[in-house]
């Protein structure tokens, strides 16, 4: 059985004369009456009535319509039975119900279930839309906040690093490295003769008479900050020797491996 639509049985529950096909329906039905009787009882409570017991029927004339429209006296059941009504502080609106059939007072158009389902696909976009928006907004601060990309570190100069006297099956590679953070001094070496003490980097001036120490050379390769203002016109001679556990900072003397950045 098909039952009546739900904006029809609302709007009965308001006080609107049923239309003659739903009158017909609601004349055999007691799913739909009860239908109406459920947002009877909706109306009540959204006028302000918050009793438990207090249920709004349709009116009489609405029951009266029905009958009008289908020639059949239509009560509540037995079964369909319902408590006396609340006093409502807002009345329906009373409808003037025609004495037969054929002149049925005009009914105002239900809108098909169709129109109704309508919202749902662009409930669907609005919310999909929301969707891609909050990851477009989670994306774009995710970027923000990584900042500028870092320039990729460059190779500004390299030599090669010649054994001297000392140690000559040393060999080894200096290269100057540029990059956002500043210089680094990356050696590369092998060979280099066994020490009690440590191995340790420095840059020296072309005369060989000033240096600055950069660091200490643990296993065969390391990366050394140049310090800033350094210039390496100045101090082009990369050095490494060993030094002793002596606690003197001054050169040993023994160097190792030496070469010149070329300019």
């Amino acid at each position: 059985m098909q039952h009546c639509d739900d904006d029809a049985l609302a709007l009965v529950a308001l006080g609107e004369s049923p239309s003659p096909a739903d009158a017909a329906h609601l004349s055999g039905c007691a799913h739909c009456r009860a239908e109406v009787e459920s947002f009877g009882r909706t109306v009540a409570a959204g006028r302000g009535d918050r009793s438990p017991a207090a249920v709004v029927p349709p009116p009489a004339h609405v029951w009266d319509g029905i009958a009008a429209a289908t020639g059949v006296g239509v009560r509540p059941r037995n079964g369909d039975s319902l408590p006396p009504a609340a006093p409502s502080p807002l009345p329906p609106a009373p409808v003037s119900v025609p004495a037969s059939a054929d002149a049925v007072a005009p009914v105002l158009p239900m809108r098909p279930r169709a129109a109704r389902s309508r919202r749902w696909p662009m409930l669907a976009v609005a919310a999909s839309a929301l969707v891609v928006g909050g990851v477009a907004g989670s994306v774009g601060t995710q970027l923000l906040d990584r900042g500028d990309p870092q320039p990729t570190p460059i190779i500004v100069a390299q030599a090669a690093l010649d054994p001297l006297p000392v140690d000559p099956s040393a060999s080894g590679r200096a290269v100057v490295v540029e990059a956002a953070g500043g210089r680094t001094l990356e050696v590369d070496v092998s060979k280099l003769a066994s020490t009690d003490g440590f191995y340790e980097v420095w840059l020296i001036d072309a005369s060989v008479k000033k240096m600055v120490p950069i660091g200490v050379l643990t296993g065969s390769t390391g990366r050394f900050t140049i310090p800033d203002g350094l210039d390496l016109g100045q101090y082009p001679v990369v050095d490494i020797s060993a030094e002793p556990l002596d606690g003197d900072p001054v050169h040993s003397g023994k160097s190792l491996l030496r070469g010149t950045i070329p300019g």
